[in-house]
C-alpha cells in the first residue's frame, strides 16, 4: 500500500466551525483546539490510501484526486474542424476550369479526362495547343476533311447575319488563333486589380461570359465589339442577345449571393 497526501487549504472560518468557537477571553490553546503549532485556518492535510494494483489513474472515475475537486481533464478538447492530412501528391485532379468552356468547347478532338488531370503549367508547355487550335478551326470551318462553304462550321452562319468572322484568307486561322489563343492557353482566369472588374478580368455572377467568349473566338474584333452578341441588332441597347441577358431567378445581395435552388 502507498499513501498519497493531498493538502487542501481550508478557510479560517471553516476551521473555527470544526474546532468550536472560543470565548472572547479564552487563552490560546484552551479553546478546545490543538495547542500545537497549527492554528485555526491553517492548511489541513488529508490522507488517502490507494491500492497499488488499482487501475485508478488521472482522468478516471476512480482517481482519488477527483474527490478533492481537481480537474480531471487530461488534454485539449478537439476543435470543430478536422482536416484531412493526406499528402497532396496522392490526389488526382478530375476536373478544372479557369477560363470557361475550354475543355468543353475547344478540346473537341482531345482526351478530356487527360485535360482535366493536367495543370496550367502543362497548358503553358503547349501540351494541348494542337487540340485547341484544331477545335477552333472546326468551329469556324467545319470538321477536317469536310470544310466546304456550307458545312458544320459557323463562319457561313456569321456572314449570313452580317458579322465578320476572325478568319483571314489565305491563312484562315492565324487571326483567330492569335485572338483566342491567349485566352485559352493557359486555362486560367486572371484578375488584374489595375483593370476594371468584369469578365475576362475576373468573373462576376451576372457577367455574360459565354457571349463574350463566342465573340473572342469567332468574330473579327477589329470590326465588332466584344459585346456584339449581347446586342445583335446593334442599336446600342442590350438585346436581342445570343444568350439570356439575366439569370432566370434574381441573385441575392447577401452571401452566398447565388439564387435559391429551384
Amino acid at each position: 500500500m502507498k499513501t498519497i497526501k493531498l493538502t487542501l487549504p481550508l478557510l479560517a472560518i471553516t476551521g473555527l466551525a470544526l474546532a468550536g468557537c472560543p470565548s472572547d477571553d479564552a487563552p490560546p490553546g484552551q479553546d478546545g483546539s490543538s495547542s500545537g503549532d497549527s492554528t485555526a485556518g491553517s492548511p489541513t492535510t488529508l490522507t488517502t490510501t490507494v491500492d497499488p494494483d488499482s487501475t485508478a489513474g488521472p482522468g478516471t472515475t476512480d482517481d482519488p484526486s477527483a474527490t478533492v475537486g481537481e480537474s480531471t481533464t487530461t488534454g485539449e478538447e478537439p476543435g470543430p474542424f478536422v482536416f484531412d492530412e493526406t499528402p497532396f501528391e496522392r490526389y488526382t485532379a478530375v476536373d478544372r476550369m479557369g477560363f470557361p468552356a475550354i475543355n468543353t468547347g475547344l478540346n473537341l478532338l482531345g482526351d478530356k479526362d487527360a485535360y482535366n488531370a493536367a495543370t496550367p503549367g502543362d497548358d503553358a508547355a503547349l501540351m494541348f495547343a494542337t487540340n485547341i487550335f484544331e477545335s477552333l478551326e472546326t468551329l469556324h470551318l467545319g470538321a477536317p476533311g469536310n470544310q466546304t462553304p456550307d458545312n458544320t462550321g459557323l463562319d457561313d452562319d456569321l456572314l449570313a447575319i452580317s458579322l465578320s468572322p476572325c478568319v483571314t484568307p489565305p491563312l484562315p486561322m492565324d487571326s483567330c488563333d492569335d485572338q483566342g489563343g491567349p485566352f485559352a492557353i493557359p486555362d486560367t482566369l486572371v484578375i488584374d486589380l489595375d483593370d476594371p472588374a468584369g469578365f475576362p478580368n475576373g468573373r462576376a455572377l451576372a457577367d455574360p461570359v459565354m457571349d463574350i467568349i463566342f465573340a473572342v473566338l469567332l468574330l473579327d474584333l477589329n470590326e465588332h465589339a466584344v459585346t456584339t452578341f449581347l446586342d445583335l441588332d446593334g442599336d446600342g441597347t442590350l438585346g436581342p442577345s445570343l444568350n439570356p441577358l439575366e439569370n432566370d431567378v434574381a441573385f441575392s445581395d447577401s452571401f452566398p449571393y447565388l439564387a435559391p435552388a429551384h
